[in-house]
């Protein structure tokens, strides 16, 4: 038996470990809503998986988001960008429109302009949209779609998003 089995050897763990192949970049709190576990019984297991390195957390602003190791997954910035709502509608705004300005952004997703430049700036200086001013308008547009394009299809279920599902599909006829 290998490492690796014997780490998901208890069924609880396994569910834990499939769940994050299947939506690499949750947090807590939502590991814990999709599995029913109790808070200390998840913390313990959560705790073993990344004692074995299979499970690493990564923090972001607001959140410690859970991503398997050994499974190769290299966009933990990206994800839990994109776990954001806010900056998830930033996202598909700039996906289905190819680029927009703030106030254009603000209107569509239905924040406040400071708002939607703070979430914009944060984009920004994560590397996923880049600026580029037009006289007095700055506009924004994605670096790389096509790899956020790929994350938002590939992992469309595990963000529980109406409009990641309407992107994906109109994504898959293009």
């Amino acid at each position: 038996m290998d490492e690796i089995d014997e780490a998901l050897e208890l069924e609880v763990r396994n569910k834990i470990y499939g769940l994050l192949k299947e939506s690499p970049g949750l947090h807590f709190r939502e590991i814990q809503r999709r599995t029913g576990m109790a808070t200390g019984s998840l913390q313990y297991h959560l705790d073993y998986l990344q004692r074995r390195h299979l499970v690493k957390q990564v923090k972001d602003t607001k959140f410690t988001r859970f991503y398997l190791i050994r499974e190769g997954f290299e966009e933990e910035k990206e994800m839990s960008l994109l776990r954001q709502g806010s900056l998830r509608k930033i996202v598909l705004f700039l996906l289905t429109h190819k680029k927009g300005n703030n106030r254009q952004i603000s209107k569509a997703i239905g924040l406040s302009p400071s708002t939607t430049s703070w979430h914009l700036n944060r984009l920004f200086s994560e590397g996923l949209v880049q600026k580029k001013k037009r006289g007095r308008k700055t506009f924004f547009s994605l670096v790389d779609p096509e790899r956020v394009a790929r994350l938002l299809v590939g992992y469309r279920k595990s963000f529980l998003d109406e409009m990641v599902d309407g992107f994906a599909e109109i994504w898959k006829e293009i």
